[in-house]
């Protein structure tokens, strides 16, 4: 069985990869069990899930760095333990932003954080400006926090990049599964997508935004293929 870690920075698929390898008969994937845990429960919570003797399920769980209390015990972990790492990309920080905002609105009127088929999708209302630059600025932020941690943790991970749960869901489910070691199965996820990507269907003054923000540090950002989700500001 083997044990992996999901490593996000947020609004990338990782409750839509959860929800679908949890229909898997062989693996068992939890969500963020480290928020809110002091550094000596989140130690507990590692060792109750990696901990014990190995079993022919796939076990892991996953997490955002900002939510882990110790890092260099997690880094400890990944070795102890062999972990598998899976790391959720998205390249286009304009709609990675966007969908935070967004999130937000829908937590606020479902209390979820992700759209289930049921609900009203929260997308297409005016952004501020100094509301997408926070957003941005943060989500810049996260993103490199992540590349820091697992290039000081000196693995290679699994990458899943959004712009192919987009297009290929079902090949990069597969691709999961072939990276935990466990027969292939057709997995689908109940996770919806919140946000369109369509700027213009996904903030109703997008290009009022676009004005504001030419000419300066995030005016590169809205130039990025919908499809692809890369753009000249995304290049590796």
């Amino acid at each position: 069985g083997t044990r992996f870690l999901i490593l996000f920075p947020g609004r990338t698929g990782s409750s839509w990869l959860v929800d679908g390898l949890s229909r898997h008969p062989r693996v068992r994937a939890e969500g963020e069990i480290l928020v809110g845990r002091a550094a000596d429960a989140q130690r507990s919570e590692l060792e109750r899930l990696y901990g014990g003797r190995p079993t022919r399920f796939a076990v892991g769980f996953k997490t955002k760095l900002k939510d882990v209390a110790d890092l260099d015990a997690l880094r400890s972990c990944i070795h102890e333990r062999g972990l598998t790492v899976l790391r959720m990309r998205r390249r286009d920080l304009l709609r990675l932003a966007i969908s935070r905002i967004n999130a937000r609105r829908l937590h606020a009127a479902t209390g979820r954080w992700n759209r289930r088929s049921s609900d009203r999708p929260e997308s297409g209302a005016d952004v501020a400006v100094d509301e997408l630059v926070d957003a941005l600025v943060a989500c810049r932020d996260d993103v490199a926090r992540l590349d820091d941690f697992i290039a000081s943790a000196g693995v290679v991970p699994c990458e899943i990049e959004y712009a192919d749960i987009l297009n290929q869901p079902a090949e990069v489910l597969a691709r999961v599964q072939d990276a935990l070691g466990v027969e292939h199965r057709r997995l689908v996820s109940s996770v919806a997508k919140n946000t369109s990507q369509e700027l213009s269907a996904a903030v109703g003054n997008i290009e009022t935004l676009r004005r504001e923000l030419a000419g300066g540090e995030w005016s590169s950002v809205f130039d990025v293929d919908p499809i692809s989700e890369r753009g000249s500001s995304n290049a590796d």
